[in-house]
């Protein structure tokens, strides 16, 4: 909390032939300042810092004394203005101390000093390296708007933590580059002037992108086919020894063709299974023939991919009870 000691002190300035008394704060003016410090404690307890700050740079403009400034640099320190807060605190501990000053004075400028000592390494910079300048040409670097002198452009400059603009120029040539920077960082900004200014980039010319690579009429025809086909031969072949399995035991029961009325059944089970077989053929090649036509579709659908796989080699094989592909991959 901000503390004032404000006794009746005279702020004295000696000159060359007599002494001048400078007025001292008047009774308003100290009240003032102490209203605006509580207001200022209470906007800084409530996270309210730039208002703090505001209210204690109105306090120390009236008063100018350690108290006041120990304050505003406090809460310049909290809104990263480490800068300002060096000055701040440079200037508190410049201020002389009186004869009898109170208590208050003489601790704030030695808080003033300590905190000014921990400052000093928490100040980030940034560092321009140009890189590849036409040598005929003068290199201006300018930093948030200030222009850099030519013998401390390329050393680390000092910059409150946070997003600053850099700016290169040489020549016709001309480099922006935002930058960020931490508490005690010293980042190194590259700026090569050799890469085509602003504008003069060539277009580029956008290639279509390739079309994802999908089954094509063709590919699920021959797939649909040959599964159909496989499928079909498959419960063909089965269904078939089945029926011809009863078929024969029948004719052991059934000599001359004639069955006994209990077998009845058994003989329709056997006619069922040769029917089913039979469906089961047919729609196996069916599926042949429509995995055929499918293979021949796909190799036609590219040609460009026909002629990257013409080693490629491929045969349907269809037995009676098997179907299969053979070829050269």
């Amino acid at each position: 909390l901000a503390t004032f000691g404000f006794g009746s002190l005279l702020f004295l300035r000696p000159t060359t032939a007599t002494t001048v008394a400078v007025a001292e704060p008047s009774l308003a003016d100290r009240e003032t300042a102490r209203a605006l410090m509580d207001a200022g404690d209470k906007k800084r307890d409530g996270g309210d810092w730039k208002g703090a700050l505001k209210d204690y740079e109105a306090a120390d403009a009236l008063m100018k004394v350690p108290t006041t400034g120990l304050e505003v640099a406090r809460a310049q320190i909290q809104l990263g203005m480490l800068l300002e807060a060096r000055e701040t605190l440079g200037r508190v501990t410049r201020i002389p101390a009186k004869p009898g000053e109170p208590v208050p004075f003489t601790q704030a400028r030695k808080a003033a000093d300590t905190l000014n000592n921990e400052l000093a390494p928490r100040i980030p910079s940034i560092q321009v390296n140009v890189i590849n300048p036409e040598a005929t040409q003068a290199v201006t670097i300018t930093i948030d708007g200030d222009t850099i002198p030519s013998a401390a452009a390329t050393v680390p400059r000092k910059v409150n933590p946070g997003t600053h603009t850099v700016v290169v120029k040489n020549g016709s040539v001309e480099k922006k580059q935002e930058v960020s920077v931490a508490e005690r960082e010293n980042k190194i900004v590259p700026m090569d002037m050799k890469e085509r200014p602003p504008g003069t980039e060539p277009e580029k010319k956008e290639e279509p992108e390739p079309k994802p690579e999908g089954a094509g009429p063709g590919k699920i025809l021959m797939f649909g086919g040959f599964g159909l086909a496989v499928v079909g031969i498959g419960v063909g072949s089965v269904t078939g020894l089945m029926s011809l399995s009863k078929t024969n035991e029948l004719k052991d029961i059934c000599p001359d063709g004639r069955c006994p009325a209990d077998k009845q059944g058994e003989i329709d089970s056997a006619k069922s299974l040769g029917n089913i077989s039979t469906i089961a053929f047919i729609a196996g090649g069916v599926g042949v023939g429509v995995g055929v036509l499918g293979l021949v579709m796909s190799s036609g659908d590219n040609k460009e991919k026909a002629t990257a796989r013409s080693e490629k080699r491929i045969e349907p094989i269809v037995g009676l009870s098997y179907l299969g592909l053979k070829g050269a991959f």
